[in-house]
């Protein structure tokens, strides 16, 4: 017959759940939302859209949140299969990542010519950044 003690048992308890312990706590974020606007366009056309962050310091966490008809938006973090509203701080690029005109509510762009300039679909070049926290997430994009 084989009987745990309680040192054994606080050992294998340890090595089942690891040094941080059981509990399945998520990152801390901070909320974020904010508004784009497309100075010589229409923002309603991004309708449907998403904004994706990258944080610059780890590329592996990348926030995003989809826009309204204002261009308005919220932004979440999937970390770990788990969805935290908000974001973890820290410096992030940003990007635009069109919707798909064939999803509903996403209207169409066809002969419409770019809604936005496509240096903004790639975070390299579009030159959005947000630091998290902040009291202002409001992001400027163009056309040309």
């Amino acid at each position: 017959m084989l009987r745990a003690t309680s040192a054994s048992a606080a050992w294998i308890m340890l090595s089942l759940c690891g040094p941080a312990g059981c509990s399945s706590q998520g990152i801390k974020t901070y909320p974020v939302s904010g508004k784009v606007e497309v100075k010589d366009g229409d923002v309603a056309m991004l309708t449907g859209s998403t904004i994706q962050l990258v944080q610059e310091a780890d590329d592996t966490i990348r926030p995003y949140g989809n826009l309204d008809a204002s261009g308005n938006f919220t932004v979440k973090t999937l970390h770990k299969g788990e969805i935290a509203q908000g974001a973890p701080q820290g410096k992030y690029k940003a990007r635009i990542m069109l919707g798909d005109e064939s999803d509903e509510g996403v209207p169409s762009r066809k002969g419409k010519g770019n809604v936005i300039h496509p240096r903004f679909l790639e975070f390299n070049t579009s030159g959005l950044s947000l630091t998290v926290p902040s009291s202002d997430y409001t992001l400027s994009l163009s056309r040309k």
